[in-house]
């Protein structure tokens, strides 16, 4: 509000109502903070999408670096995916993504991240832990996997999973332990799927690292 004093003496006082102004700037910053949520989350699942999933990667490494308090990584992937879309449609393989995402969200540590890659490819953070603690944590997912119930009930769906578990070296980026990881779950989906394999690296006589 803005005083003048005229020349008689009396104050003139302006005032000015901003309600509208600032109804206006709340609803610009909460549509602003809903549009960074927006770019950052999988619409279907809910979970974090590839871009951001893999930003928190990278900030898990370098706090991994800096604290020296280990970081393992879980690439998974549903197994038969698209048997499930051919037999039963598209509607019923996008249910199959967000029952997954939800079971293990529920499953994993609060201080895990989960985010959908792609397909039906996820990607599992499991911060300052050492690989035998990572692999309980997938398996423990795993472990007596509810079934998806579909179609308002008239559809049980049973579905598994592979994984591959990697564990942050000191001179890793995020293509290198995925590199690991992924390699890892190729073995899972080998040895018959349903089952979690390891990602280790090896040196060979040449000093050269050689990923198995």
């Amino acid at each position: 509000m803005d005083h003048t004093i005229l020349p008689n003496g009396w104050v003139l006082s302006v005032g000015a109502d901003i309600t509208t102004l600032k109804h206006n700037e709340k609803t610009l910053r909460k549509a602003h903070e809903e549009a960074l949520v927006a770019a950052r989350t999988d619409q279907l699942t809910g979970l974090p999408n590839r871009r951001h999933i893999l930003d928190l990667l990278d900030e898990a490494l370098v706090a991994a670096k800096a604290t020296g308090s280990g970081l393992c990584v879980a690439v998974i992937d549903l197994d038969g995916f698209k048997a499930i879309n051919d037999t039963h449609g598209h509607d019923v393989g996008d249910a199959a993504l967000h029952h997954f995402a939800s079971v293990c969200q529920a499953r994993v540590r609060p201080q895990d991240d989960v985010g959908r890659t792609g397909g039906e490819e996820f990607l599992m953070l499991l911060p300052e832990v050492r690989l035998n603690a990572a692999v309980r944590i997938v398996d423990r997912v795993r472990e007596a996997f509810p079934p998806a119930s579909l179609r308002n009930g008239e559809l049980e769906l049973l579905y598994t999973f592979s994984a591959g578990v990697t564990e942050a070296l000191p001179h890793d980026d995020r293509s290198s332990i995925l590199y690991r990881a992924d390699r890892a779950l190729y073995a899972a989906k080998g040895e018959g799927r349903n089952c979690t394999r390891i990602g280790f690296e090896e040196v060979t006589r040449q000093g050269t690292p050689r990923y198995t």
